[in-house]
């Protein structure tokens, strides 16, 4: 078969009958099959060229010169010569611009590994002791503790290390119980112990190296989580867990596909083995760390939506197949509920808001995103299903921040598109990010109109104006940027129905925080501080945010942005001792709303259906004009 890619192509042997997603695949072309194959979510779509095919239960042939859109989860290649072409945006993405970085409260460092050096006395021969006695005592001294304790691999390593010397170097990790010795070496044939911190996301996955004695990240290393491979959300992976070997194939995509080669690829960096990371924390939403664990989410997607556990005791790594030293220990971060998880935890207290008085937001933006509510020591949190567009997913050009795709628009006195790619070069779609700048630009000038739709006789004026024919129907499109400009030979445009999508996610976060401001009866105008967490967030423009009222008017002195608060949790559970006990006890403080049981939340999610919202006084700085618009069929 030959496969047409990205402007370069290339040929594959392949057998009667095979699926053109594993062919793909095998490839080293894997699909957008976030649905987990089953024909409903269309990111695997191909064209195919001159050959014979079964799609569905259908055989096609498609002659030369002809093609055919097919999914390709759902087709199975029969001749053995044939032609495909698969579209950049049907790609599964393998790098991406995934936020690493975070900012961080000032702490006490308090390590919760160590490194002790002890010497071990000679037994008594009136008194014997037994070395592991004499060690365990003098580590209590040196501590101090009341409680040290320790597994084989460490017994195991005791006598020869006495062998060579009282000197006795012991590494040690601070538990819910006491200490526990991880490993016992001599003095001179000791290796420092590392640490990891882990934000295991959704889509992306961040592993951090660090050294917890001086608490210096030496390495960071991101990829996406390789559970995208079966579904692309939340919901999708919930649905992909019928059946046990369902779920330990999903932890085996994040641990063994994912977080593995991302330590492995972090300790080679560093020139180190991975066995010399004695401790890892994660923190995730409350499905993706079921799913590291390998335990069932099925629960969380029904009511009442409960997690198999929301606080978590101490793993061990090897009962996770994790790659690194064999008696590691695992912290995994607890979460508030089933849809506010270790990573909303993180955020909270990583942001201190539940220690200032002050009114305060705290929103995670993404395929669902979270609110928190603080005021005076009182909390409420909800999640609101945003769904993907913030991610590119679902428009018709859209994709995942990556190289290639379109990052920012900004527009020109004569409706030129300046466009800013990732990387540079030539785009093949476009983020996010560069969709809110597009609609908010758009409004600004009056070509987009609070509803959503294009004024055509200004796209035709301009000669960026597509009729475009999707399977839901045809739609009024603006060209963003035409075939020769761009890195596929085939134009990028902005639909109506993508600018539908959009309105739908930005109504709803927006929604769920008037939602809970009005439970605690305030007003969006009210919020003294407002944190944003996140990787899409990190990258918005916070302007174009608020003109497209994704975000409330607010002075943007008022707006904070952490980063990867996920990440910065995950490291100060390792860095600070009294974090994890801190983040234990504030899961219990906030209360969780179930918006689709308040009478606000539809109300306001029609009201912010429009750009900025129907209440156009909820934005005193944002420029709302009757456009004039053209309505779809007009001309």
């Amino acid at each position: 078969m030959q496969i047409t890619t990205r402007g370069r192509t290339l040929r594959v042997e392949h057998a009667s009958g095979t699926q053109l997603a594993a062919l793909l695949e095998s490839a080293g072309l894997p699909l957008n099959t976030r649905c987990g194959g089953q024909g409903v979510c269309h990111g695997c779509r191909v064209i195919l060229g001159a050959g014979t095919y079964r799609v569905g239960r259908e055989t096609v042939t498609v002659g030369d010169g002809e093609t055919r859109e097919a999914l390709a989860c759902q087709t199975r290649v029969l001749s053995a010569e044939a032609r495909l072409e698969t579209p950049a945006t049907s790609l599964l993405e393998t790098q991406g611009q995934i936020v690493d970085d975070f900012v961080l409260p000032a702490v006490t460092p308090d390590a919760t590994v160590r490194q002790i050096t002890v010497t071990v006395p000679h037994p008594e021969p009136e008194a014997p002791a037994s070395d592991w006695d004499r060690l365990a005592a003098e580590l209590r001294r040196a501590l101090p503790a009341e409680h040290v304790a320790g597994g084989l691999e460490a017994l195991r390593a005791l006598p020869p290390a006495l062998s060579a010397g009282a000197r006795v170097t012991a590494t040690v990790a601070r538990c819910p119980d006491g200490w526990r010795v991880l490993e016992v070496a001599s003095e001179a044939a000791a290796a420092p112990g590392l640490v990891a911190a882990v934000d295991i996301g959704t889509t992306t996955v961040v592993v951090a190296l660090v050294d917890p004695v001086r608490g210096v990240i030496l390495r960071r290393a991101a990829q996406y989580n390789q559970q995208i491979k079966k579904a692309d959300d939340v919901a999708a992976r919930i649905s992909c867990c019928q059946r046990p070997e369902d779920v330990r194939h999903l932890q085996e995509l994040v641990v063994q596909q994912t977080i593995n080669p991302l330590l492995k690829q972090i300790c080679a960096a560093a020139g180190v083995a991975p066995e010399r990371v004695v401790r890892l924390a994660a923190a995730g939403n409350t499905v993706m760390e079921h799913l590291f664990l390998g335990l069932s989410p099925e629960s969380i997607g029904r009511l009442p939506f409960q997690a198999v556990r929301h606080m978590h005791p101490v793993y061990r790594a090897r009962d996770l197949g994790l790659a690194m030293h064999p008696a590691g220990l695992v912290d995994v971060l607890p979460s508030i509920a089933g849809y506010l998880g270790g990573d909303l935890t993180a955020d909270i207290h990583v942001a201190r808001l539940l220690q200032q008085p002050e009114l305060a937001l705290l929103v995670d933006m993404g395929t669902n995103s979270e609110v928190v509510l603080s005021e005076a020591g009182q909390a409420i949190a909800c999640a609101t299903a945003a769904g993907p567009a913030f991610e590119g997913a679902g428009l018709l050009h859209g994709r995942r921040a990556a190289p290639g795709a379109i990052e920012h628009i900004a527009f020109g006195p004569k409706l030129d598109f300046l466009c800013t790619v990732i990387g540079g070069g030539r785009p093949d779609g476009l983020c996010g990010s560069a969709i809110i700048d597009f609609v908010a630009e758009g409004f600004r000038c009056g070509l987009i109109s609070p509803q959503g739709r294009f004024d055509l006789a200004r796209l035709k004026q301009r000669g960026c104006y597509a009729h475009i024919h999707l399977k839901k129907g045809a739609t009024h499109g603006c060209v963003l940027v035409a075939a020769d400009g761009s890195a596929t030979g085939h134009a990028i445009s902005i639909t109506e129905l993508d600018l539908s999508q959009v309105l739908k996610a930005k109504a709803a976060t927006y929604a769920g925080m008037k939602t809970l401001l009005h439970l605690h009866g305030r007003r969006l105008a009210d919020v003294r501080r407002f944190v944003l967490s996140g990787g899409f967030a990190r990258h918005i423009n916070l302007r174009n945010a608020v003109t497209l009222g994704l975000l409330p008017d607010l002075p943007l002195d008022r707006f904070e942005v952490i980063g990867n608060g996920a990440l910065a949790g995950a490291y100060l559970a390792l860095l600070d001792a009294a974090a994890l006990p801190a983040m234990e006890a504030l899961v219990r403080r906030p209360r969780v709303i179930e918006l689709n049981r308040t009478a606000d939340f539809e109300n306001n999610f029609i009201d912010a259906l429009l750009i900025p919202n129907l209440n156009t006084e909820e934005f005193p700085s944002v420029a709302v004009r009757d456009s004039g618009a053209s309505q779809p069929g007009a001309e």
